[in-house]
């Protein structure tokens, strides 16, 4: 091999300064020291060439306008790249084309008729000028270079220049070339000439990826191909393979790049004779050919006679019938295959035509077309011989609900292909490229309420979500967020650097189905909706989620403490399910509180009772009341600082701390009721139902009664306390209480929460859980602890 690469380039990217300096830059990127560029004819001139023809057989006067324009703006382009010696020479040979061109117009005006070559001619004007342009701007930075015709550079044995151009494709080569990839099919064979070491095909469309991005978002580019591998994706529609462009670099063993023009960073795909056998991936990609019909042909006559599948496909032949797919049961009683969509009735009369006489005898029963299906394909070489491919293809599709219509697979198992109805092609394809390169820990994880604890959460996984997936092979993708009136959804994950703004611009109206729907897409591993929200009507819907094979985590205390016989079902449909619902936060926000109590209770520790601290709200308010200030002060201070619900009395009530105790109380197994516990409200009773707006007007009313508790407990040396209490036989409380100096409740500061566990192994001394019980930072940390937690049981390395 020859220190050469050789490049096919679309010329129409090159008719800009930034495309010429840009062309300059990859030729820069690469050691070889000799580089050719082929180049395409400019496409973006061909519907203005057509124009101009059209123009002059019409005797449109704005021919020559449009004429002048383009003059002009090749002009231009010359004076941005070129100093005036170099440019004076380019700029003279376009001005005498122009001439020729205005010529070959005024005859077709006189004659009124397009000769065949006229448009053809103008093709190859542009692509000398626009080669000529780009020899002469290399050569002013300093590199040797040259400009060619096709049929010359095919005759050359070596190159001597640092770069050369090559145009004039249309006229050279040969008619069996491929009608689209001319470029790619002739750099291709000028490389196998030059024996050059390596060849870039450059597209305008996309990387190549194992599966189409607009079907799946989530596809990842494949990173090298074997010859055999990219022949068979080529042929189940990968749009960017050429492949009769790949035939002369196949024969000469010559490395193929194939690479997107609009990022130059990304080093796209490289086709070689072995591929990369190092690649876990046993299958490379996936790829679909639409629009096609299924015609199966049955009968019990066709058992075990000699040439009914010969007399078949003879006759497909001879009417001109793409047959695409062929499957056929070891029986012999059927024959199945695939032809265009629309060949499928014409295959069918031809079929039934030739089998005329069988059909007459009913040696053949049926033969019948099924429109509207697609032939789904996975590629890889290296899936020969290796055990459990087949099993997870098909298991995938299963698991999706896709119906396969008819199978085939080579004896060399490059590839496996089935017919899939149509309608089900993008479900299928998501489904097979999970199953095959998406994580098996990775999450689809929908979020409710991205608010102060959801909106956190999304910028807490967000800064990890990196180094999860590097250390631990978490793969979350963050699919849909919602709140009681919008949603975003994303096929495959919502850029959380962004999300808010994405939310504000493209949110749609919500839509509850479809979104619990696009959570649990099955061609995710797993699916999660974590709930954010204090709603009522949202913690109903758990039962459901998990039926539907979504795990739920969630801070809503109102899952925990709503009617029993829901609370239980809950868990019964985790055991069935093997769901996880996950709530470490509904009691002590990050705090270690549930996991903890279920440890002493799963490893067969016995409590006897449980003393808690678990509103930061009212923890604050009497960390801080000392008699010497108002305690509607207080109220009213806390509320400014956003430490209590927009009404307190949401906070005085004790009913947060009541259903924290009926949560706890239910780990243990008691079937607790709110209704059912003594729950002391601060709020006086002739208060309880005034408006807000009253309430904080009389809010001084609560001071009295207050501070007659205060000084109560003050005289017994103690401090007072709002605490949720559950005993040994499931009895509750929450209510204010009056602690020693010594005792933990007293030596609480701020919103700490506190949380005392009496068990027989924490019998003298409990067992004491103490930390920061409010605040948005802790809460969804406690919530992202939850998510860990789950990632955990299915498998991560956390």
């Amino acid at each position: 091999m020859k220190e050469i690469r050789i490049h096919a380039v679309d010329g129409s990217n090159l008719v800009s300064k930034e495309g010429c300096e840009k062309l300059v830059r990859i030729f820069r990127s690469y050691a070889e020291p000799h580089q050719v560029f082929v180049l395409s004819p400019v496409r973006d001139s061909q519907l203005e060439i057509d124009s101009l023809l059209l123009f002059a057989r019409q005797h449109d006067e704005r021919l020559w306008s449009m004429l002048e324009k383009r003059f002009s703006e090749w002009t231009a382009l010359v004076d941005r790249l070129l100093v005036h010696s170099a440019g004076e020479k380019v700029l003279q040979r376009i001005k005498e084309g122009f001439s020729n061109i205005e010529d070959l117009l005024r005859a077709i005006w006189l004659v009124e008729d397009i000769s065949s070559g006229s448009k053809h001619y103008i093709d190859i004007l542009l692509g000398s000028w626009l080669s000529d342009l780009l020899c002469h701007y290399f050569a002013a930075l300093g590199y040797s270079s040259n400009l060619m015709d096709f049929a010359v550079s095919l005759k050359q044995t070596e190159i001597k220049e640092d770069c050369l151009f090559v145009s004039g494709l249309l006229a050279q080569v040969d008619q069996t070339s491929p009608s689209e990839g001319v470029a790619e099919y002739a750099a291709s064979l000028l490389a196998a000439s030059l024996k050059a070491k390596g060849l870039t095909f450059w597209n305008d469309t996309a990387l190549l990826r194992n599966a189409d991005v607009h079907e799946v978002p989530s596809a990842k580019i494949i990173q090298s191909l074997s010859y055999s591998e990219a022949t068979e994706l080529s042929f189940f529609g990968a749009p960017l393979i050429h492949p009769q462009a790949l035939l002369p670099a196949i024969e000469a063993s010559i490395d193929v790049q194939l690479r997107w023009w609009s990022d130059t960073e990304s080093e796209g795909t490289v086709i070689s004779k072995q591929g990369n056998i190092h690649n876990h991936n046993k299958v490379k990609g996936f790829s679909i050919i639409h629009d096609v019909g299924l015609i199966n042909v049955e009968g019990a006559g066709m058992s075990g006679v000699v040439g009914i599948a010969g007399r078949l496909f003879s006759a497909m032949r001879e009417a001109s019938i793409s047959v695409i797919l062929i499957s056929q049961a070891s029986s012999e009683y059927s024959i199945c295959f695939a032809v265009p969509q629309k060949q499928m009735d014409l295959a069918c009369e031809t079929a039934k035509t030739a089998f005329a006489h069988e059909m007459g005898e009913h040696l053949i029963q049926s033969i019948d077309g099924e429109p509207n299906c697609a032939i789904l394909a996975a590629v890889g070489q290296q899936m020969t011989g290796q055990a459990g491919v087949a099993g997870k293809f098909f298991s995938s599709l299963g698991k999706a609900g896709v119906n396969v219509r008819a199978i085939a697979q080579g004896s060399s198992e490059t590839n496996i292909s089935v017919v899939i109805k149509a309608p089900d092609s993008t479900k299928a394809l998501r489904a097979l490229h999970a199953g095959f390169f998406l994580s098996k820990q990775a999450l689809s994880v929908g979020l409710f309420g991205p608010g102060n604890i959801g909106g956190t959460l999304l910028d807490q996984i967000s800064s990890e979500t990196v180094r999860l997936k590097e250390q631990f092979g978490l793969d979350i993708h963050v699919r849909g967020i919602a709140n009681s009136r919008k949603m975003l959804l994303d096929d495959d994950s919502i850029d959380l650097d962004t999300w808010r703004e994405r939310f504000a611009s493209e949110a749609v109206d919500l839509r509850m189905e479809e979104f619990v729907n696009h959570i649990g897409a099955t061609y995710f591993p797993h699916s999660l909706l974590v709930d954010c929200t204090t709603s009522t009507e949202m913690a109903e819907k758990y039962v459901s989620w998990l039926e539907r094979g979504i795990h739920v985590i969630t801070p809503n205390k109102k899952a925990g403490t709503t009617p029993y016989p829901y609370y239980s079902s809950i868990f019964e449909t985790c055991l069935k399910t093997g769901r996880r619902f996950l709530y470490e936060t509904t009691v002590g926000a990050g705090l270690p509180v549930i996991c903890t109590l279920k440890d002493l209770v799963q490893t067969g520790d016995r409590v006897h009772r449980i003393e808690g601290i678990v509103s930061g709200t009212l923890a604050w308010l009497f960390n801080q009341y000392d008699g010497s200030i108002p305690f509607s002060k207080l109220v009213r201070e806390a509320k400014e600082m956003g430490y209590t619900e927009p009404d307190p009395r949401d906070d005085l009530s004790g009913m947060d701390v009541g259903r924290k105790a009926v949560i706890l109380a239910r780990e243990l197994d008691f079937s607790v009721e709110v209704s059912d516990i003594p729950i002391q409200s601060l709020v006086p009773k002739h208060l309880q139902d005034a408006s807000s707006v009253e309430f904080m007007a009389r809010l001084e009313e609560i001071d009295e009664p207050m501070l007659a508790l205060f000084k109560e407990a003050q005289a017994k040396g103690e401090k007072l306390r709002y605490v949720a209490t559950i005993d040994e036989l499931g009895n509750c409380s929450a209510s204010l209480k009056s602690f020693p100096p010594d005792h933990a409740f007293a030596q609480a500061t701020g919103t700490d929460n506190v949380i005392c566990y009496t068990t027989d192994r924490y019998y003298t001394q409990p067992l004491v859980i103490k930390g920061p019980g409010a605040g948005r930072d802790v809460t969804a940390g406690g919530v992202f602890s939850d998510i860990l937690r789950l990632a955990a049981y299915l498998g991560a390395r956390i």
